[in-house]
């Protein structure tokens, strides 16, 4: 977008700088001349405001869309620190649940240790299997969020670039006729001072 605005810069000052020059060389009277002159700044003015007023336009559709996916890139990461946070809050709950139930469960076999020693090996071991379950359980939802957010960033971010190529698909064109415009009063410039 630079390139373009330094050409639209350029072939304004250069269109410009050509028809006073063709002007100034010219054989007319003052009169005639400043009338002339004031004519053709007249043009390239209205020119050059359309041309502004454009570009300012298409910078601000630009900006409209790429503030606006930000704000939903912005919410889809909320949205995935606090399934994270309340997940593992969620883990970190059960599994104080289940240490308290192995800590009553150890004193509660020191009463009676011989009878019951197998049975608390067995009880651990599948309350350690239990903590184990939650730990994968927990780490399997944050991988899945994760994942999913990640897709909806991604599908933001294309339908950003869609929008902002949507928004400057004519960018080309009026590029184009701005070239053009500028070569045609350029031309009419140096016609009218030949012709007169």
């Amino acid at each position: 977008m630079a390139k373009k605005g330094g050409f639209f810069l350029g072939a304004i000052i250069g269109g410009t700088a050509a028809a006073v020059a063709a002007l100034l060389l010219a054989p007319k009277s003052g009169k005639e001349l400043r009338e002339d002159l004031a004519n053709q700044a007249d043009d390239f003015k209205d020119k050059a405001t359309d041309y502004t007023d454009y570009a300012v336009q298409k910078g601000s559709e630009l900006s409209s869309i790429a503030k606006e996916k930000a704000s939903v890139l912005g919410e889809q990461a909320g949205d995935l620190a606090g399934n994270v946070k309340d997940k593992t809050k969620d883990s970190l709950d059960k599994a104080q649940g289940v240490s308290d139930t192995v800590l009553e469960s150890f004193k509660k076999q020191t009463d009676d240790l011989s009878d019951r020693f197998k049975k608390t090996a067995q009880d651990v071991n599948d309350q350690v299997d239990e903590l184990g379950d939650i730990a994968e359980d927990a780490s399997d939802d944050i991988f899945i969020d994760v994942k999913e957010s990640a897709k909806k960033a991604k599908a933001t971010v294309s339908e950003g670039v869609a929008e902002a190529k949507e928004v400057t698909k004519d960018v080309p064109e009026k590029a184009e006729e701005a070239k053009k415009d500028t070569k045609k009063a350029v031309k009419e410039t140096v016609e009218d001072v030949k012709g007169k």
